[in-house]
């Protein structure tokens, strides 16, 4: 695969949904999203080892089954390079956001983050993923109580 953007850099925006982004390959499992790869990545990612630079997932651990979600964190760094970025937005159980929509399957908070982040926590259950960078909550619909987790996080391989 060619990288789609003019730097050479090889980006993904996981569960484009209708996110299109240019420069990305845009990646869903549903085809009428119309993205550039069809693919269930709780089947794992289409490219090798330390082969991306950059990967967006906004609004889209949540929709990733319980029992998979670690295989799909570990996917998502296998595949980035040393120092790759790892950028995410995911409400939080910390307000309504988590919960309201009954396609949530898998729930999320800041301190869900210490067990790919932390080296005590990872070596609890043996993850090999590991991350490092910052981790914030934003309240991102006052009204609804809506609070999502964003990380801006890097590959430490």
């Amino acid at each position: 695969m060619n990288p789609p953007n003019e730097e050479g850099q090889v980006k993904l925006n996981l569960g484009n949904g209708r996110r299109r982004i240019v420069g990305y390959y845009n990646i869903d499992i549903r085809a009428e999203m119309n993205p550039d790869i069809v693919c269930d990545v709780t089947c794992g990612l289409p490219f090798k080892d330390n082969s991306v630079d950059e990967i967006l997932a906004n609004d889209f651990l949540e929709h990733i089954p319980l029992g998979k979600t670690v295989y799909v964190i570990e996917e998502i760094w296998r595949v980035l390079k040393p120092d790759g970025i790892f950028r995410h937005q995911t409400p939080s159980t910390d307000g309504r956001g988590a919960f309201m929509d009954p396609h949530h399957i898998s729930f999320w908070n800041i301190n869900s983050w210490w067990y790919y982040c932390d080296d005590a926590h990872r070596n609890l259950y043996g993850i090999k993923a590991k991350f490092k960078g910052t981790l914030k909550d934003i309240l991102t619909d006052k009204e609804h109580n809506i609070i999502h987790t964003i990380g801006d996080l890097r590959a430490v391989k």
